[in-house]
């Protein structure tokens, strides 16, 4: 469900919850206990600019002014939940795959180095270098696409967030900017940083394919090298080490 609050019917807004990742929406009301609602965020800094963004939104309003229901003014509507994506379908079904064919191997016991080989020659070896592999040819394909024929407009920074924690935390960038045909879209992710940089998209995928600049040079590295460097060795070599556990399986 998707409930959408109008600034109106919000009293004030509170920051709270561990490590100020919480945001407490209290609506307004002429009965003590008014209704409110709660939204969590991984990042408190996003948290809190929300929060100081709202307050200045909302009304200014005398301590002794009526209070109008804020629960009435608030709208729910469902939302279709979205079906499972096909990629995500293949990686379940490869996922179970690969537990049937281990279980295989210690149900005919197929020995230790078959079992090890499967064990540990998939998820450290094969998979790794076929997402490498897929993975760089996709941007090598976007790029591509992109030098082709992709447009450039202005994008301005709208804000940043901070995704994941520790030495894996990076800040994420949304700029939003309007296509050739007046629309507004939103381009998000770790590229970026200044107010105003220049967003390339495709005009046939203007919500798929985008990036920073018009520096795609190395993004074509990149893409090769991942594929190539990284991936394309790794997924020769898999073979040879799940070999055993199949010949074993078979035999």
């Amino acid at each position: 469900m998707r409930r959408r609050i109008p600034v109106a019917a919000i009293e004030r807004v509170d920051v709270s919850g561990r490590a100020g990742r919480e945001l407490i929406v209290v609506l307004t009301s002429a009965l003590p206990g008014p209704a409110t609602h709660c939204l969590v965020s991984r990042s408190a800094p996003a948290v809190h600019e929300f929060a100081e963004a709202l307050r200045r939104a909302l009304p200014v309003r005398d301590a002794d002014e009526p209070r109008r229901d804020g629960a009435a003014r608030v709208t729910v509507e469902p939302v279709e939940r979205p079906g499972p994506e096909p990629r995500n379908v293949a990686l379940g079904v490869l996922g179970v795959l690969y537990v049937l064919v281990a279980a295989a191997l210690v149900a005919r016991g197929a020995g230790e180095r078959a079992t090890v080989s499967w064990a540990v020659g998939v998820p450290s070896v094969l998979a790794p270098g076929v997402a490498a592999v897929v993975a760089g040819l996709r941007t090598l394909r976007d790029t591509v696409v992109l030098r082709a024929r992709g447009i450039a407009v202005e994008g301005r920074l709208e804000f940043s967030y901070d995704v994941g924690t520790g030495e894996d935390a990076a800040t994420h960038h949304v700029y939003p900017y309007v296509d050739a045909r007046g629309e507004r879209r939103e381009r998000s992710g770790p590229e970026g940083g200044p107010s105003e940089v220049e967003i390339v998209y495709d005009p046939e995928d203007p919500d798929g394919t985008t990036t920073v600049g018009r520096a795609t040079v190395g993004h074509l590295i990149g893409a090769l090298s991942l594929a190539l460097v990284l991936g394309l060795p790794m997924t020769l070599l898999g073979p040879s080490l799940v070999g055993p556990a199949m010949a074993a399986l078979f035999d």
